[in-house]
């Protein structure tokens, strides 16, 4: 039997002492802990993209975002950005010919990271989304909505913004009482985190003010541009997110503090916050790579402790599934597939392991195989004209011009001409330049060294062993991949680039690299805790230095220019009707800035005019400084702008060319030409 003390409530100040002693050693500090850090990481990026974010500079994050623009709109996965040869490659097939311009499918890009930004425009209403061409049907009052006008709607409600920081507020005080009570798992943590986190960038994105892309004062395209929503809501969560998965891996190869150390790497390392802001699809590519590296370490745990064995081989599928939503992010990211069911061969052994392999090989045709499908019905080739990259940049074939071309011969010939030889030239070139450069700029320089110097240790558990090596061969896929396909020049004044999957390793660098410092910290014997403190926090900060001296350093101009000036693109495109067609230099940035379908300058003026008499009248030509910089001899004369010169140094016309009427747009070095004059006095 109880006493009747026992029975008596508890003083107040005992359930204090309880409190103050949870928050100070228990389940409390853990909580304020991960709260401060994520709290920390998140003030960070935001500071760093406000900053330093210029607006998007990459042809292929406009165009992808042009894309899930398109598709939110109702206008099917069709693209603004009128490529010669895909005109080319829908022509060898009669049934396309009546999509061939106004609904042209896009056959560059895969699907995933243009639905994620398409949705993320239309869930925020950031941009327009309802062209002229194509405006919203009206609806009388007794007409049903459809799913899209309830989903505005709800969106549109007021009060909906403030019920989510509510939300959040009662999840934080939920989480807090529990650990208060002990009830709260450190597993748990994380996922409540992400789950906060979602919910006050989604509150964020609903408070911002709506943009246009209509030509409005400069300002609005620097504070309000829909651009700078893209990066918000998907470069910096997704950012995040690669962080969170760095620490489970970590957490499990390791121990926590590894986990804590690796994240803070990732997270302060200046390529990774100039990749978050760039637009482009790497951080998304990324998560699919961690994830299924995540997935193998669960499923490798599991199998080596005799635990859940059918579910480490159903993890393992999921790996390879998530391998084919990496190949639907980005076309090469579907070699990472080669590494993974190399891993889980070795794991499972050699006769096991073949058959989870094939298994891992359908799991990913599950995935990317019905893309592949529609590209083949589509373009006769499962990567549509995404395929022709391998072609591109090789000695015949200079730099783009491949994609610039319409005539059939010429591309037939151009194509034979195209050797293995010339191939593995154009793979040796690539190589030499990402040995000298990139790879120094993947994590930074203290983190590839001492991921570098963790290949040469031995660590005790095999399973951190092969994850190592699973690593190493990661880059030797990707190294490889990289140099085939090509990677696009990088712009000054930034660590991002186009092309270049060697970004993929950061968070296996970050996690081994971590791993060897302790090591090496153990073996130092440094046991004092505030010497301990001083040297973890000393190996972060050089790893932060460049971050640091980016933000202290001056502002950066608040254009990507040259070769891009949203205002003046917009301008121009603004002088056509929204059912014309233009031809440009850069036909992303009039499709993304414009709202124009644009062809991209073919390779010859004799092709322009085929397009002009045979597929479409050309309203409009605008040259920018990606044609009109070139230098005159080495880039124009002897190389892929050679038949454009007359008119690219000179601004020389021929006779007969269809745009008589010409305006240099005020304050850039930009040429707009069009059929008639379009502007007023």
């Amino acid at each position: 039997m109880s006493t009747p003390n026992e029975q008596l409530p508890r003083p107040v100040f005992a359930a204090i002492q309880d409190t103050v002693h949870l928050m100070d050693i228990g389940a409390g500090q853990i909580v304020l802990r991960g709260v401060l850090l994520m709290a920390a990481a998140i003030m960070l990026l935001l500071i760093y993209a406000g900053s330093q974010f210029r607006g998007v500079r990459f042809a292929e994050a406009m165009d992808q975002m042009q894309l899930g623009r398109n598709l939110m709109r109702g206008d099917g996965y069709t693209t603004r950005v009128l490529r010669p040869i895909s005109l080319w490659q829908l022509s060898q097939r009669s049934r396309w010919k009546q999509m061939m311009l106004g609904s042209h499918p896009d056959l560059m890009n895969p699907p995933a990271y243009p639905v994620l930004a398409g949705a993320l425009l239309y869930m925020v209403q950031k941009g327009d989304l309802w062209p002229a061409d194509n405006p919203v049907p009206p609806r009388g009052p007794d007409d049903p909505k459809t799913a899209r006008q309830i989903i505005v709607d709800v969106l549109a409600y007021p009060h909906l913004r403030w019920g989510l920081l509510g939300a959040v507020g009662l999840w934080i005080t939920w989480v807090l009482q529990r650990a208060f009570r002990r009830k709260l798992r450190r597993g748990q943590l994380p996922w409540h985190a992400l789950g906060m986190l979602l919910l006050l960038m989604l509150f964020a994105l609903l408070w911002a003010p709506k943009t246009s892309f209509k030509v409005e004062a400069e300002e609005a395209y620097t504070i309000y541009s829909p651009e700078r929503w893209v990066v918000y809501g998907l470069g910096i969560p997704l950012t995040l997110l690669n962080g969170w998965l760095i620490y489970l891996i970590a957490r499990r190869l390791f121990d926590r503090r590894v986990g804590v150390t690796a994240t803070c790497l990732f997270v302060l390392c200046e390529t990774v916050c100039q990749y978050a802001i760039s637009g482009l699809n790497i951080m998304l590519l990324m998560f699919w790579a961690t994830l299924a590296c995540l997935l193998m370490v669960i499923a490798n745990d599991w199998r080596s402790q005799g635990q859940r064995p059918a579910l480490s081989v159903l993890l393992a599928l999921a790996a390879g599934m998530v391998a084919g939503c990496a190949f639907l992010t980005k076309y090469a990211g579907g070699w990472l597939l080669l590494p993974l069911a190399l891993l889980g061969w070795r794991m499972w052994g050699l006769h096991r392991g073949a058959w989870l392999a094939l298994g891992m090989l359908t799991a990913f045709l599950t995935v990317a195989g019905p893309w592949m499908m529609r590209n083949v019905w589509i373009a006769s080739h499962p990567f549509g004209v995404a395929g022709y990259t391998v072609y591109e940049k090789t000695e015949p074939l200079r730099r783009t011009r491949l994609e610039r071309m319409i005539d059939d011969k010429a591309i037939r010939d151009a194509l034979t001409a195209v050797t293995v030889k010339r191939i593995f030239e154009k793979a040796a070139r690539n190589a030499h330049e990402l040995w000298t450069d990139s790879p120094w700029a993947i994590g930074s320089g203290v983190t590839t060294a001492f991921f570098l110097a963790a290949l040469f240790y031995r660590f005790r558990r095999p399973q951190v062993n092969r994850f190592k090596w699973y690593a190493v061969g990661c880059g030797v896929v990707l190294f490889l991949v990289t140099c085939t396909a090509g990677v696009e020049p990088r712009p000054p004044d930034t660590l991002a680039q186009e092309g270049n999957l060697l970004v993929l390793l950061t968070p296996l660098m970050t996690i081994f690299g971590s791993a060897l410092f302790y090591v090496l910290l153990e073996r130092a014997q440094v046991f004092i805790p505030i010497w301990r403190g001083t040297i973890v926090g000393l190996f972060i900060a050089l790893t932060a230095m460049p971050l640091v001296f980016r933000l202290a350093g001056p502002t950066p101009d608040r254009f990507a220019y040259p070769p891009y000036y949203p205002p003046k693109v917009a301008q121009a495109a603004g002088y056509l009707e929204a059912k014309e067609y233009m031809a440009s230099d850069q036909p992303w940035a009039v499709a993304w800035y414009g709202d124009r379908r644009c062809f991209w300058l073919p390779a010859t003026p004799e092709e322009f005019y085929k397009i002009n008499d045979l597929y479409q009248h050309i309203s409009a030509l605008l040259l920018t400084p990606v044609s009109l910089n070139r230098r005159f001899y080495t880039e124009i004369m002897l190389d892929e702008w050679m038949q454009w010169a007359p008119i690219l140094r000179f601004l020389k016309f021929p006779d007969d060319f269809p745009l008589k009427a010409g305006k240099q747009l005020e304050g850039v070095n930009m040429v707009l030409l069009c059929d008639r004059r379009r502007w007023p006095q």
